[in-house]
């Protein structure tokens, strides 16, 4: 089989969450970060036959993306992958399950939440350049009963730069509190729920890709 480009795409995101990823068979793909405060799902044009995990995704990418046009052959109960590219064949060596942190099989089910907006990709982008820029290791979306806003501070240090961009309107009075580093989704625009039980809920506008980021505990929310 060959991987499409817009499944490489999701590999690619998918391996600054984790690096190593566990395929089950069809179309979907799941990962989840070290610390499971992240948790990722993508339906892929593609569709593996196969089971297989693969230790080092960034290693299995580059290795992918040197090769011109590579096929992936599959042979069951062998631990590698061929890879095929022309007169060339690489045999890659797959991973024990139990050597990456892998997800839970369902999708987390967020009843009743107490925000819902779309965030959208120039705003969320503009707030990771300025949180990378300023060295802030947290964002926080607040809600003063009149306006949202998206702010990159550190929650730690009172006297820390704040970055701040109006993302929408709203009734409540509200803070919900992530850290920098777990923002890692695909560039676009989001379909964002919350519920301050501690959980977030990132859903693309237009592509089968979702994201569920935990809350920090230091989030709340005003009746």
């Amino acid at each position: 089989m060959k991987l499409s480009e817009a499944t490489i795409n999701v590999l690619k995101n998918f391996s600054t969450i984790n690096t190593g990823l566990v395929f089950k068979q069809g179309n979907v793909l799941r990962t989840i970060s070290k610390g499971q405060t992240v948790l990722a799902k993508a339906t892929i044009p593609d569709s593996f036959d196969h089971e297989f995990t693969i230790y080092d995704l960034n290693r299995f990418l580059s290795l992918i993306g040197t090769l011109d046009l590579p096929e992936l052959a599959f042979k069951e109960g062998e631990k590698t992958i061929k890879v095929v590219s022309g007169k060339s064949k690489t045999t890659y060596g797959l991973s024990d399950e139990s050597m990456v942190v892998a997800p839970p099989a369902k999708d987390i089910k967020i009843e009743n939440p107490e925000v819902s907006f779309i965030l959208t990709k120039d705003d969320l982008a503009q707030v990771l350049q300025m949180a990378g820029i300023l060295g802030l290791p947290n964002i926080a979306l607040r809600g003063d009963r009149n306006k949202m806003t998206l702010v990159a501070l550190d929650v730690k240090n009172v006297d820390s730069d704040v970055f701040s961009v109006e993302v929408g309107t709203t009734t409540a009075e509200f803070e919900a509190l992530f850290v920098t580093e777990n923002l890692k989704m695909v560039p676009a625009d989001y379909n964002v729920t919350i519920s301050f039980k501690g959980i977030s809920h990132l859903k693309h506008t237009t592509e089968p890709i979702e994201y569920w980021l935990v809350l920090e505990p230091k989030s709340n929310h005003a009746e």
